[in-house]
């Protein structure tokens, strides 16, 4: 029984729930030449242009394109390995993560900036987040008030009314802290149109 499963992780065009269904089958890829039983190392795209060699998978090998194809067991296999290596979480973290904060499912999507639906997918684990992302969730299970800030967008609006405010000398000083006791520096700064990198490391 052939199956058109599809992950992020593991690219296989096609799976089999048994091995034994392959026996003496063509190549479905290119049609050419019949299917080998070999034991080797698999080699497994892991996002961002990265690669993970997993020993000993068993696997069905055309041995005229090369088509790899892995039963479900050896899939799994392959997943688990992938999982371990980048310290996915699985949906069960990833529901309880979202529980945790009283949310469901498109709005917890909305305050990460994802598509509507993607933690939906997370969860039912059609697909995965990436190792940085599951960092960032790790991130804010622990410090629930980072979720409610990023929740509520608290970088909005945040000191521009006082900045608007400031004047230019203000500004300046409010940026180059060290220089509060230079006012003749910080003034060529707010007012002249020369490097900056002249006026700020310029010998007194």
């Amino acid at each position: 029984m052939r199956t058109n499963t599809k992950t992020a992780d593991v690219d296989c065009a096609y799976r089999f729930e048994n091995m034994s269904d392959l026996a003496n089958t063509t190549c479905p890829a290119c049609g050419e030449a019949t299917l080998q039983t070999v034991k080797r190392d698999y080699i497994a795209p892991i996002g961002d242009g990265q690669k993970l060699r997993i020993p000993n998978i068993e696997m069905e090998v055309c041995d005229k394109c090369g088509e790899e194809i892995l039963s479900l067991e050896a899939a799994r296999e392959v997943d688990s390995a992938i999982a371990e290596y980048t310290d996915r979480l699985n949906p069960d973290e990833l529901t309880a993560v979202r529980e945790n904060f009283g949310v469901d499912k498109t709005e917890m999507s909305e305050v990460l900036g994802l598509g509507g639906k993607t933690y939906l997918r997370w969860e039912q684990g059609n697909q995965y987040p990436s190792r940085s992302m599951g960092y960032y969730l790790r991130v804010l299970r622990e410090f629930p008030e980072a979720f409610a800030w990023l929740r509520s967008r608290g970088w909005r609006g945040r000191n521009r009314v006082a900045t608007a405010e400031r004047t230019p000398l203000v500004e300046m000083q409010h940026r180059f802290p060290a220089l509060a006791s230079d006012p003749s520096r910080l003034n060529a700064l707010a007012t002249t149109r020369c490097n900056f990198a002249l006026i700020l490391f310029a010998k007194k």
